[in-house]
């Protein structure tokens, strides 16, 4: 202890002073430990005559008018904390996912030496050291990828590689305290394509969201990215600017090594169809689609009569189809059920139709009226008069 913030005393020890003056006593170490026996003692309070007299470790003497001995001497009490866990050396078992076959784990200890994990370490009663875990990303024999994750005691977790242990008076090891865990994230590498629902190649998305539990990674490029070694749930598909196009339950098992994967998308192919009265092709009709995505892309039919758009994201689609300067009509298609619509345009004064119903341009009617008003012109005009009766 120190009297006066100044000399350093040991107890028990009986202090002389002037009479009618007064002194601090303060206490310096307030936690003591018994190598040979591993008690603890913990520091309680300055005690005078069986009662609390101060609880602080510094104590200020009373003026100093009679002798403060014997019965009356003053007490520093601390509080006896029995032996636990251990009493010379304590034991902590280091452990790592990394699988012992796949990859070596090297830490070092109170920067100087150098272990190998699984380890377990023998550190000397009351002391407190590091454990560094040195190589935090690597390649393991499989082919797995390992990246630091944490230092794990129970449910306690430890981000840094570097980990401080507790004061070593209890043995951390399986079946005591609990070992520490250094967790590496395992990953493999995931290559994608896509298809339609029917198998067919596709071009890709411009992202695709796996989850796994409460994890989530959304891919942007889709060959050979690390990815963790779990089982994953495609979760959304952006495509064409529209998101939700994953064909569902689809899954992804990443748990046994590199993996390549074909993901469905709800995505199908779309053709307009422009024929005569006759069915026959009809070159040169203009089509103008617009898409989920208020994209507008213009195309004309080919000698078959086709216009190809192409793939389209489920949902409806709008078509509007011209031929010769005369507008024809408008569709709303939904691909996956129509993946061709046939349109029949007029030609050579003919009549145009979409199954039941009739598309006549604005020409073909005025070319029908007009031969109408002429045959009524004519039999109006010709008609002969009757013969009158004789008389």
């Amino acid at each position: 202890m120190r009297l006066d913030n100044s000399t350093f005393f040991t107890l028990p020890h009986t202090f002389a002073f002037l009479n009618n003056t007064r002194h601090s006593i303060e206490v310096m170490n307030t936690t003591l430990r018994v190598p040979s026996t591993g008690v603890r003692y913990f520091w309680k309070q300055w005690n005078y005559g069986g009662y609390q007299y101060e609880p602080r470790t510094m104590l200020h003497t009373p003026l100093m008018v009679v002798n403060y001995t014997g019965p009356n001497a003053f007490q520093a009490e601390f509080s006896r904390v029995p032996p636990v866990g251990c009493i010379s050396n304590c034991n902590l078992e280091a452990k790592t996912t990394v699988a012992v076959g796949d990859g070596t784990i090297k830490v070092q200890v109170d920067s100087s030496a150098y272990y190998t994990l699984p380890y377990t370490f023998s550190f000397a009663n009351g002391t407190i050291h590091t454990i560094q875990v040195l190589n935090n990303t690597f390649t393991g024999a499989s082919g797995a990828r390992y990246v630091w994750k944490q230092w794990t005691h129970g449910t306690n977790q430890y981000p840094s590689a570097t980990l401080t242990t507790p004061q070593m008076i209890y043995n951390y090891t399986t079946g005591a305290a609990g070992p520490f865990t250094a967790e590496f994230d395992k990953e493999y590498q995931l290559t994608l394509s896509f298809t339609d629902p029917s198998n067919n190649p596709l071009g890709p998305p411009s992202s695709v969201t796996l989850t796994s539990g409460s994890d989530t990674v959304t891919l942007t490029s889709f060959s050979n990215q690390w990815i963790g070694a779990k089982l994953w749930t495609v979760t959304d598909l952006k495509w064409q600017g529209v998101a939700g196009l994953q064909v569902a339950s689809q899954t992804i098992d990443l748990t046994g090594g590199v993996l390549s994967k074909a993901v469905k998308v709800n995505a199908f192919s779309a053709t307009v169809k422009a024929v005569d009265r006759s069915n026959n092709p009809v070159a040169g009709v203009t089509v103008t689609v617009t898409l989920l995505n208020s994209t507008v892309k213009t195309f004309t039919t080919n000698s078959q009569g086709l216009a190809d758009i192409g793939y389209v994201p489920q949902g409806l689609y709008t078509a509007h189809v011209s031929y010769n300067g005369s507008d024809v009509g408008n569709w709303s298609i939904d691909a996956s059920s129509m993946p061709t619509l046939t349109v029949t345009v007029a030609t050579a004064g003919g009549s145009g139709v979409l199954g039941t119903t009739t598309v006549v341009s604005a020409v073909v009617l005025f070319a029908i009226l007009g031969v109408v008003l002429l045959l009524l012109f004519l039999a109006f005009h010709v008609r002969k008069k009757p013969v009158p009766p004789k008389i």
